[in-house]
């Protein structure tokens, strides 16, 4: 019976992978993580400021929809309402004369910031639909740019990236 004798290893068969060699590798890949970093955080900021804007429009749109369904005014409130708003955020109101009752409070996200154009920081829908008074524009910022929700005196929403026209 032949028995088979194992031979020394030779140079360069090495069978496994050193310490030094993963840690290098870690690095490596925490390197190129640190680089990509700023353009993941941008890229946040943008999907953030994007998801405020369409939550606005979301929420006006209801307002609108609200006030035609029920027959009873309702109104997006930034600033000047009879209830608290919340620091960065906005109301919507429904109309119970003699005041305005809150039907929901929200914040927008971190880092962006909402003003608007329109008169008294208040826009009210009518029962048709309409906004009563003055149109206005809502324009949400952050640092990777400008978003602007604009509502025409028919009550249309419209959600524009920059300036609407």
């Amino acid at each position: 019976m032949r028995r088979w004798r194992k031979s020394a290893p030779m140079l360069g068969d090495d069978r496994g992978i050193s310490i030094i060699e993963i840690l290098m590798v870690a690095l490596a890949l925490a390197v190129m993580a640190g680089m990509a970093m700023p353009s993941f955080l941008s890229t946040f900021e943008t999907y953030r400021l994007r998801a405020a804007a369409w939550n606005l429009a979301g929420d006006l749109r209801l307002a609108r929809q609200t006030a035609v369904t029920t027959q009873v005014r309702h109104r997006f409130c930034l600033s000047g309402c009879d209830n608290p708003v919340p620091a960065g955020g906005y109301l919507l109101e429904r109309d119970a004369t003699p005041s305005w009752k809150v039907l929901a409070r929200t914040n927008v996200p971190d880092g962006v910031t909402i003003t608007t154009t329109a008169p008294g920081g208040k826009l009210t829908f009518d029962t048709k639909g309409g906004v009563s008074g003055a149109m206005g524009t809502m324009t949400l910022t952050n640092g990777s740019g400008t978003y602007q929700v604009a509502t025409a005196i028919t009550g249309r929403v419209l959600v524009c990236k920059g300036n609407c026209p």
